[in-house]
């Protein structure tokens, strides 16, 4: 019996083991661009990716960092007049996490229509007050 226990649990782990060890696959092919970032081909690409077609006043440029992606989402906010939808997997804490919790707050205090839809796991650090004061000024948060 204690052979049969052992086989098998080496058998498990055998298995276990293959399953979390990486095939260390290199990618051989390299991806080339199919053309500039607004052009017409790389437009249509990104709406059969994305599924919605990207429609006419939309634009794309490409944010390399927090530096750039921050103030470029932060004036979006800013900016907005009548909704808000904004869906993230990682809800940033501390000073960044504020200045995104006052600017949502401050557009749904507007009138602006403001939904937040965060990860479970990625918001995990969500700073409880910030979480109050957007949903006190109407911030409908998921």
């Amino acid at each position: 019996m204690d052979v049969i226990l052992s086989v098998l649990a080496t058998l498990a782990a055998s298995v276990l083991l293959f399953n979390l060890e990486s095939p260390g696959k290199r990618i051989e092919h390299e991806i080339k661009p199919l053309g500039a970032l607004n052009s017409e081909t790389v437009m249509r690409s990104i709406g059969q990716l994305l599924g919605p077609p990207l429609v006419s006043g939309n634009r794309i440029a490409q944010l390399k960092n927090g530096d750039e992606i921050f103030s470029v989402m932060l004036t979006a906010i800013k900016s907005a007049k009548r909704t808000i939808t904004f869906e993230t997997f990682i809800y940033w804490s501390g000073n960044v996490g504020k200045q995104f919790a006052e600017a949502l707050a401050s557009r749904a205090r507007e009138g602006v229509e403001v939904n937040v839809l965060l990860d479970w796991i990625g918001s995990q650090r969500f700073d409880e007050a910030a979480f109050q004061e957007m949903k006190k000024a109407g911030v409908r948060i998921e």
